[in-house]
């Protein structure tokens, strides 16, 4: 059902109030909330000294329906009460589970005394809270036992203690049961103390049926025959006292691989996974990765065995379980004939992160989980430093900025984003804070204190704090006692002076992140700094008075080194100057670049003068940057003319040196950039246009690359070929098109060929875009029968890009048909997702199904979905496609009626539509600065009144702009000018024609100069009506033509473009 025409004018303006109703009660709420919250933390009279557990599981047995789901549990904890106070209750988590029994006992010299014997007036039950408190009779002051018995259900969420499932090579389901307990879901298998600062060691038997086995954190000490038929009992030895999120426990049928020099590690699998060395890789990366970080932090690996083990249906990408690493399958398995190199990235990347984890996380805890960051933004760090030393040739270290760093920087920029220390209390609050501010920042602001100090400071630092706090809880105070103690003894005087924890906090506890606006004196070249919080909504601005304790370096280009990362000095005041010295010198015509290797949490902008100097010397000679900062210019530049910091002229020029760049960094900055723009775009007039522009840096390197990798290619080699291959396609380029069309024709035709692994989405997703029916249907045959789900991925999102109406419909309905589907649980919501961030057939066509098909599509899409929430990510994600005001209207229809049938929460909801808002207003703001350049580069208009031409051979020196914000009524465009050494004649134009007017006396003889100024303009066609120093409209212009300007102008593009 679609969208009644008729109504939809009376729909959005009725949707529109709603919406303003929701956001005004949500204020009202949520301070009525905030006055009368409830307290989600476990009260701390009693703490736990051990845990034991023992459960019994049927996941095992096909002949009893669904009773295979469920468990059965005990555990007996032994607590202490805290301090010397009596206290009468000993409250613990629990969630869906059912308490059967409780008991409670000591033991002292007269031996055992029961306290309670499974009264059921014993315990009471909170379930919003998720507490179960135990009652004593009498006062409790001491050691005491605790026993709890319980059952359960296997979730079908993917969360806590739940099922998963794969189909055998006979078709057969087989299931098993596994867990996923971070960051509050262990109380689903037990009752316990569920917060990461509260630390026990926990021992487990579990009874299971005898054709499976059981993996666990430790490496099991009996396995014998139960009493019950068919059933055997693994028992464990107790875990390292750690929280209870990091027990792990997986019932399965899988099959284990070992590596004779690996043997400390083995991997688990399904087996029908392996028909081919698929975890030889892993294995290579867990040993490699382990031992580099025993040695890097002084602090040896205290389990005896790592295991990793691939999940058929997993929600994160991996889970660092104490011991017992789980892992999504596409993150596991590589196949060395049939996956893409970018593979073995991935899995050295998350298995430096999980491993990481180990230490950070594991062996040192967050205190709480507002701290999730000290153990998230860690585990980053070491995913892209561990995996560097383990895999030099991957060069993985060098990608941190373009995957991470200007990743986080978009969410970063908004104005409700949040601090990195941030109090969460409930459940759901600590979910939420589970995002790319606990990771990707955390690991910048990591970083950035690693190279500012310098690596080793640095490294001293953690392993102090790993060793002062090993086996506890730890906080940002006390990771700042370490690095004042190894770090401090290094930083020059500053003023005014700061210490550790200062600097710490100026991070962690502010949201956001600064830029630098760099400008150059004109009398003695001094660099004058301002600071100020980087926004992209200039609405936000208002309160942004944050500062920052910001390390800095820069390099010149008469001292163009880009290798030494430590800080030159440090900015504490919202302005700093900085004078040239013996070390750090500069002349002031030469360019200048802050930040090397961006490895500062931060963005620069500079004075027109510089920017022009940096895009002359990209354009000239490109590689004496830096690639990581020639990626920094590129994600910088596009970003702050989007915040309305900077005319697009600059970034647009800037782009052009793109047709000479081989390296991968500036070709994946670029990348994340053109999906915003290029969508944004799609919503204007000038589309054809940007295409146009953009295939002019494109195209060239998509010729010098070509399609074929050739052996001898490095990682990024063939990641920028693919990058590339992408937008030629996309932009239109006809060879690409036409070459991925035959081969993706020429693969349906024949079931044994295949695209070349490295290439082979964007082969793919541009050859299915026009695709027939039958190359669609043998492409999707592909992934139904294939086994590896990394390549089952890659061919769905594939799928995706098919722009044909009745391929996609039947593609989206194959996502709520159960009749022999093949999909995995999360596979389903990627396929809608594909779908609609491949064009607007498919967006439109992806609302009218979520619209017609929403209770299907919330039942079956949840079960792939982590804390059962699909539909609010889509709606987050299909947000950032909006680009019109008609689809913004029915958006806004299927986002309330979303709400109101409770399968979308009204946070998310208003996030939703703020980011569409901001689209539609990105378009009809600052979309007109890049039509109106690309009206000058592809639309040239002379004027057609009489006129003189003025010629000249004389070298212009260095161009300069001046940048003026628009305001939001008015239309910044950019002119060319031409300063006459007679007069000050300043026309704007843009054609290799230039027009001065006879009043401004150029003559044949006058030496003319460029001076390339941005100016603000009520509405474009009054280009001429402000400008200082232009004549009147009406009076009798000259029109130039000759030799003079056409060598003027080509000097000017010479040196600006």
């Amino acid at each position: 059902m679609g969208w009644p025409q008729e109504r939809q004018s009376a729909r959005s303006l009725f949707v529109q109030l709603l919406l303003t109703f929701f956001l005004f009660l949500s204020v009202l709420t949520n301070s009525a909330a905030q006055d009368e919250q409830l307290n989600y933390r476990l009260p701390n009279n009693t703490y736990p000294l051990r845990y034991n557990i023992e459960l019994t599981t049927h996941i095992h047995d096909n002949t009893i329906g669904d009773d295979r789901f469920r468990f059965e549990g005990k555990v007996t904890i032994q607590l202490k009460t805290a301090g010397d106070a009596d206290t009468d209750n000993v409250t613990l988590n629990y969630r869906r589970i059912n308490i059967t029994r409780v008991k409670l006992w000591y033991n002292d010299q007269d031996g055992w005394e029961n306290i309670l014997l499974d009264d059921e007036l014993s315990f009471t039950l909170d379930s919003t809270r998720e507490f179960l408190t135990v009652h004593s009779p009498k006062p409790l002051n001491g050691t005491y036992f605790l026993e709890i018995k319980y059952n359960g259900t296997l979730r079908e969420d993917n969360g806590g203690f739940y099922r998963s499932s794969y189909s055998e090579s006979d078709g057969n389901v087989q299931w098993l049961a596994t867990t996923q307990f971070s960051p509050t879901d262990a109380r689903h298998v037990f009752p316990c103390y569920d917060e990461p600062g509260i630390r026990a060691p926990i021992a487990l038997r579990v009874i299971h049926g005898k054709s499976y086995s059981v993996l666990s954190n430790t490496i099991p000490i009996d396995v014998r025959e139960s009493i019950l038929a068919g059933m055997s009992i693994t028992t464990f030895p107790d875990t390292p006292k750690m929280p209870s999120y990091l027990l792990g426990i997986i019932v399965s049928d899988f099959k284990e691989v070992s590596l004779p020099n690996f043997t400390a590690q083995s991997a688990f699998i399904r087996a029908t996974a392996l028909n081919a060395p698929v975890a030889d890789f892993i294995l290579e990366a867990g040993f490699k990765i382990l031992q580099y970080l025993e040695e890097f932090l002084e602090t040896p690996y205290i389990l005896p065995k790592l295991y990793h083990v691939a999940i058929p249906d997993f929600s994160p990408g991996a889970m660092e379980n104490y011991g017992l690493i789980t892992y999504k399958e596409e993150n596991f398995m590589f196949d060395p004939d049939t996956s893409p190199m970018k593979q073995k990235k991935k899995i050295a990347s998350i298995v430096g992160h999980e491993i990481g984890h180990h230490y950070f996380g594991n062996y040192v805890s967050p205190a709480w989980w507002s701290y999730l960051w000290m153990k998230e933004g860690f585990a980053r760090f070491f995913e892209y430093t561990a995996a560097q030393i383990a895999f030099p040739e991957l060069t993985i270290g060098k990608m941190y900025t373009v995957d991470k760093t200007h990743n986080v920087f978009q969410l970063d920029a908004l104005g409700s984003t949040r601090p990195m220390t941030f109090y969460v209390n409930s459940q759901v609050e600590i979910s939420n804070i589970f995002d790319d501010i606990a990771y990707d920042k955390g690991g910048a602001v990591l970083l950035m204190l690693y190279h500012a100090f310098g690596k080793e400071p640095f490294r001293q630092a953690m392993v102090n704090f790993l060793h002062v706090n090993a086996l506890q809880a730890g906080t940002p105070e006390k990771f700042a006692q370490s690095m004042q103690q190894t770090m401090f003894s290094s930083i020059p005087p500053t003023d005014p002076p700061f210490n550790a924890l200062s600097l710490l906090k100026s991070w962690t506890e502010q949201a956001g992140y600064p830029i630098l606006h760099v400008s150059r004196s004109d009398d003695n070249c001094s660099l004058r700094i301002e600071q100020e919080r980087f926004l992209l909504k200039s609405t936000d601005a208002s309160n942004a008075t944050s500062t920052w304790i910001i390390p800095y370096n820069f390099a010149t280009e008469t001292q163009p080194n880009f290798d030494d990362t430590t800080a030159t000095g440090w900015i504490v005041d919202k302005y700093h100057v900085i004078n040239p010295t013996a070390d750090h010198s500069w002349t002031c015509d030469s360019w200048i670049v802050f930040n090397k290797q961006q490895t500062g949490y931060y963005r620069v902008n500079y004075d027109d003068e510089l920017w022009l100097l940096i895009v002359k010397a990209l354009v000239q000679n490109g590689t004496i940057i830096h690639e990581s900062n020639r990626a920094q210019l590129i994600d910088d530049a596009l970003n702050i003319a989007r915040a309305g910091k900077l005319a697009y002229a600059i970034p647009l020029q800037l782009l052009r040196y793109l047709s000479k760049e081989n390296d991968y960094l500036p070709w994946a900055a670029l990348d994340r950039n053109l999906v915003v723009l290029d969508n944004l775009m799609r919503g204007t007039d000038s589309y054809d246009d940007w295409h146009k522009y953009c295939s002019e840096f494109i195209e060239p390197s998509y010729v010098e690359m070509g399609m074929v990798t050739q052996p001898q290619d490095t990682l990024t080699q063939r990641m920028t070929r693919e990058i590339v291959i992408n937008w030629a396609c996309k932009v239109g380029s006809e060879a690409c098109i036409n070459s991925t069309r035959l081969m993706v024709a020429e693969i349906a035709g024949n079931p044994t060929k295949d695209a070349e692994p490295d290439l082979r989405e964007a082969i793919y997703c541009n050859g299915l875009r026009y695709s027939a029916a039958a190359v669609f249907d043998s492409i999707w045959r592909k992934m139904q029968q294939s086994q590896d789900q990394l390549y089952r991925s890659e061919l769905i999102r594939s799928l995706g890009c098919a722009e044909n109406a009745k391929l996609i419909a039947k593609y989206l309905q194959s996502t709520i048909d159960t009749d022999n589907s093949t999909y995995f649980n999360q596979e389903r919501e990627r396929v809608f997702i594909a779908v609609f961030r491949n064009s607007l057939l498919g967006l439109e066509m992806a609302m009218n199904f979520l619209r017609e098909n929403s209770d299907r599509v919330n039942e079956l899409y949840n079960k792939g979905n982590f804390g059962g929430r699909a539909i609010n990510s889509i709606i987050r994600t299909m947000a950032q496609q909006i680009t019109s005001k008609a689809m913004q209207t029915k958006f806004q229809t299927l986002t309330a009626e979303l709400h109101e049938k409770g399968f979308l929460r009204e946070s998310d909801m208003l996030q939703a539509l703020e980011y569409s808002s901001e689209n539609l207003k990105w378009i009809e703001e600052k979309s007109v600065q890049i039509t109106a350049w690309l009206d000058e580069q592809y639309r040239p208009t002379t004027n057609a009144l009489p006129s003189t031409t003025v010629t000249t051979n004389q070298t212009p020196p260095p161009v300069t702009t001046t940048s003026t914000v628009a305001s939001p009524s008015s239309t910044t465009v950019t002119t060319y000018s031409y300063v006459s050494t007679s007069s000050n004649a300043t026309v704007p134009t843009t054609s290799a024609v230039y027009t001065f007017s006879a009043s401004e006396n150029v003559t044949t003889s006058s030496t003319v100069f460029v001076n390339l100024t941005t100016t603000s303009m009520p509405e474009a066609d009054n280009l001429h009506s402000n400008h200082a120093a232009r004549a009147n409209m009406c009076d009798c212009f000259f029109m130039l033509f000759g030799m003079f300007a056409l060598v003027a102008y080509h000097r000017f593009e010479t040196l600006v473009l």
